[in-house]
Parts: C-alpha cells; structure tokens; sequence
C-alpha cells in the first residue's frame, strides 16, 4: 500500500471511535507501564500479535527490534518523563530480514553503502532470534542507565512467524538487586 490516502480515510473512523481524552497524558500515570520492544518488519505488529491497543502499552520498534543505545536513551527519556518504572517486553521474530546481516558478503556491502561498521552490523543480525532476545534482555538488565528505579522487570520473547505464536525465552526478571 503506497497511497496514504486510504490511511487517512481509517483515522477518520478512528478519531471517531476513540475517546481522545483517554489518550491525554493523565495528571497521575500508573507506578509501572509496559513497554514492547519489536521489529518494524510490517508483519509484526504488536496491535496484531498481541492485541495491543492504543493507550495500553508503549511501543519501540527498530530493525529486529535490537537493544541498542537509542533503545536504552528511548527508555530513560520515558521513564523520566512519565515519572514511572517500565516492564519491558523484548520481542524478536523468526525469519527477520536483519539476518541477512549475518552473512559476510550482504553486510560488507551494506556497511559500504551506509557507513556502518562491519562489527556492528554483525551484533545487529537476528540470525537465532532465541540467542539475540537472551542477549538483549542481559544488555538491558546490566545497562546503568537503567537502574531498576528506572526498569522494574524485563522479559524475551520470540514471535514465531510460522505459528503466529509468542514463544517467552525470558520469563519477567525484576531488575532490582543487580
């Protein structure tokens, strides 16, 4: 779909079926918001997969839905901002086109075009979405930016694309006392 014409035609119906003022940023937030962290491959839509809907959860999406420094930024700015502590959700998926970064000749030539380092491209890989949503639930639990004033518990999952089912890797993992 290319022609956002139609998109505008469903915020209508939208806007018409939503209490906006449910949406306003309440004078006093919850003590915990969770937050999903996933993929922006179109087929993994949290609304979707999880029925998520607006105003339910917070949603972070980057290529193979990676921890990362703008994730770990993304998620202080917020917690601060909202004065609340987060639950994240960490969802990779299988068969995600991140990992083609995993093969030597397709990240050289996509460091070339964009300026990125090899070594960094290769940790971006979602090759075993299993193996990269453990390691990221780590990379956020042992982050000091995010000290557990900031993350109340993280947990991993895997969207199986050929089921269509959340696989949890990671049960929750409260943050405090690392």
């Amino acid at each position: 779909m290319t022609d956002f014409t139609e998109l505008l035609e469903r915020n209508r119906g939208f806007a018409e079926s939503v209490d906006l003022r449910r949406l306003a940023m309440p004078r006093a937030m919850p003590e915990r918001l969770l937050l999903v962290l996933t993929c922006v491959d179109p087929r993994v839509e949290p609304a979707g997969f999880l029925g998520v809907r607006t105003g339910d959860a917070g949603v972070l999406r980057n290529a193979g839905g990676r921890v990362d420094d703008r994730v770990i930024e993304d998620i202080a700015y917020l917690a601060m901002r909202l004065r609340v502590r987060m639950d994240v959700a960490v969802i990779h998926h299988t068969q995600c086109g991140t990992g083609l970064l995993a093969e030597p000749d397709f990240r050289s030539a996509f460091a070339e075009r964009s300026g990125t380092a090899r070594s960094v491209l290769a940790e971006r890989a979602v090759a075993d979405p299993v193996e990269t949503v453990r390691l990221d639930v780590v990379k956020l639990l042992e982050h000091p930016m995010l000290p557990d004033d900031v993350v109340a518990s993280v947990s991993g999952h895997v969207l199986r694309m050929e089921t269509g089912l959340v696989e949890t890797v990671v049960p929750w993992e409260a943050s405090a006392g690392r």
